[in-house]
């Protein structure tokens, strides 16, 4: 009696002892995966700040570019211009074997994109900067609200970062929102926090709050201002 009295107990005491290792291993794992979620959002803070100084980076960049060439740019935008000196001035994917890019001015839209492939080209953008941001690149789409000449003409410009696909800017079809919505959101706050009034986030796909993204409407939605992608791309 008193050995299988004695057994009995030493089982129960094992069980109390792999509870408390299970309940430990538990609480550990919590811990864990707290500091795994903190870390993924203070990266995803990280980023949104670099992205946030490379756009403002590639900002002053664009706009000595176009300063430089307002003229030559307005005329290509209108139409007025020449193909060839559109085709110059207004490119996007230019690489060794492609010099010249994808033409890239819309004289219906009035619109005229340039990305860091082409600033590079032009010598405006360092051989020590990369002209990708991992899978994006940033793209600047200037835009002409009026005609020149006009008495009080007027641009606009719209800076982003876009999607590459084997290398190179997409010029056709959508690209689909892949990334994690939480990391969206703490990437679009950190940049924000940076950009301040003049940054602004694309939807994940679909409408995100009063900004739209849907087969009717696709929107940039920024702090007081929102634009239809369609005026520009």
């Amino acid at each position: 009696m008193k050995n299988q009295s004695f057994i009995l107990r030493k089982n129960q005491e094992s069980g109390n002892t792999l509870l408390e290792l299970v309940l430990g291993m538990g609480i550990v794992l919590a811990l864990s995966m707290s500091v795994i979620e903190m870390n993924n959002k203070a990266q995803a803070q990280e980023k949104g700040r670099l992205t946030a100084d490379t756009l403002q980076a590639f900002t002053q960049v664009a706009a000595q570019y176009f300063i430089a060439n307002r003229s030559a740019l307005e005329s290509a935008m209108s139409g007025l211009g020449a193909v060839s000196q559109a085709n110059g001035l207004c490119a996007i994917n230019i690489t060794a074997l492609t010099p010249l890019g994808v033409p890239s001015a819309n004289v219906l839209k009035h619109t005229c994109a340039i990305d860091t492939s082409l600033l590079r080209a032009k010598g405006l953008w360092p051989q020590s900067w990369s002209i990708d941001q991992g899978t994006h690149r940033l793209v600047a789409v200037f835009r002409m609200l009026g005609l020149p000449g006009d008495a009080s003409p007027a641009d606009e410009v719209l800076i982003l970062t876009t999607e590459l696909e084997g290398g190179s800017i997409r010029t056709q079809g959508e690209v689909l929102f892949t990334a994690s919505l939480p990391e969206f959101v703490q990437q679009t706050s950190a940049s924000l926090g940076s950009l301040g009034a003049s940054g602004g986030y694309v939807p994940p796909g679909h409408d995100y709050g009063t900004c739209h993204y849907n087969t009717l409407l696709k929107e940039i939605c920024g702090q007081g201002w929102r634009i239809n992608m369609a005026d520009f791309l």
